[in-house]
């Protein structure tokens, strides 16, 4: 053992570059194998998770797609508003079971700034960690990762801009005071602000009780039917059926995603050829180490251990800080998925040892 130690610290000290190199290559082998997938699973899953949750969504005329992402994802902004009758006509409807009403056009550096009612925040997943959820109007709370990012803390004050974007007209009047901290199991809850609906009359000096989109949960999946028809009679109402929306797009853009998959893993095997290529490389460069642990009569599976060891733990390092980056990022491998990366390391190390054992 304590020859094996002294051969890796020698190569450490010598081939630290390489063994970097080693490190790198085996690193974007598993991000250029898993990137593709990964992305397509996370994407679906978070299309899937909010279409669970919301069966449709009410907004002003205008295009369902913008609609859903408005008022689930925050990606676009809302059709127009809608009068607060509309929230209560479907609240006493038959098939609805449960609603609310969101307000969006506000920021806060360019952060959403969301009006709900308070079962919004038990609805979509959303836990109080500090503090209470907003009661008043001028109240607003924060989720944990903008509070580190800000160093908010309970009883700071916060103003809003108008619109979308930070550069807005800010609602210097109107301060708002954080009343809660709270953590999100979706991304676009986590990156927003929330107040009461009521919060938006006040920014705006107004006692306009308008909104922008409803949420609705039905009592039966078979509403999904029915609704179309009751919708078309409202007037300025169009419905937005997220179910739907995402099985359009996924249709839409599924050859993109299988075509951006194959290319992945064309471009996969070439860099983990390349990574096997360097690795048999660096095997012959260590012909001299070889020749002396044989000259010393030491076992060959050691000796292989003592010569190539260092360069596997390196490679094999590269592929954990990949399996990891995958994490950080919202996007986890399955053990069956994380394993694929370790082909070629098995490739490299029997290519190695065979060459060895040939001397």
């Amino acid at each position: 053992m304590k020859l094996i130690v002294k051969i890796w610290w020698s190569q450490f000290r010598k081939r630290w570059v390489v063994l970097g190199i080693a490190l790198l290559l085996s690193l974007l082998t598993s991000i250029v194998l898993h990137l593709p997938g990964a992305a397509q699973r996370y994407m679906y899953q978070r299309w899937q998770e909010s279409a669970s949750l919301v069966d449709v969504v009410i907004g002003y005329k205008g295009a369902p797609t913008q609609i859903v992402a408005s008022a689930l994802y925050r990606m676009e902004n809302p059709t127009g508003n809608l009068p607060i009758e509309t929230a209560e006509y479907w609240r006493m409807h038959p098939l609805v079971q449960e609603v609310c009403p969101i307000s969006l056009g506000d920021n806060i550096e360019g952060i959403p700034v969301i009006g709900v009612d308070i079962n919004y925040y038990n609805w979509f997943g959303l836990h109080l960690e500090q503090g209470n959820w907003p009661i008043n109007a001028n109240e607003i709370v924060v989720s944990e990762t903008l509070a580190a990012q800000h160093k908010y803390v309970l009883g700071a004050t916060v103003h809003t801009a108008h619109g979308s974007d930070s550069r807005g007209e800010a609602h210097a009047h109107h301060d708002l005071l954080i009343s809660g901290i709270f953590s999100a199991d979706r991304t676009a809850d986590e990156q927003s602000y929330f107040v009461t609906n009521a919060a938006y009359s006040g920014m705006h000096n107004s006692d306009n009780k308008d909104f922008t989109s409803l949420l609705m949960k039905l009592k039966s999946k078979s509403g999904l039917l029915m609704l179309p028809g009751v919708i078309s009679k409202r007037t300025n109402e169009q419905g937005a059926f997220p179910v739907f929306i995402f099985g359009q797009l996924q249709k839409q853009w599924q050859p993109t995603l299988d075509q951006a998959t194959f290319y992945g893993k064309l471009l996969s095997f070439f860099v983990a050829l390349l990574f096997i290529a360097f690795l048999y490389f660096i095997g012959m460069t260590e012909n001299s180490t070889v020749q002396l642990l044989r000259v010393k009569g030491i076992d060959s599976n050691k000796a292989f251990l003592a010569t190539y060891g260092l360069y596997f733990f390196a490679g094999f390092g590269g592929l954990l800080c990949g399996i990891q980056l995958f994490n950080v990022f919202g996007l986890p491998l399955s053990l069956k998925q994380s394993a694929v990366g370790l082909v070629p390391l098995i490739l490299s190390a029997f290519l190695l040892y065979m060459k060895m054992n040939k001397k």
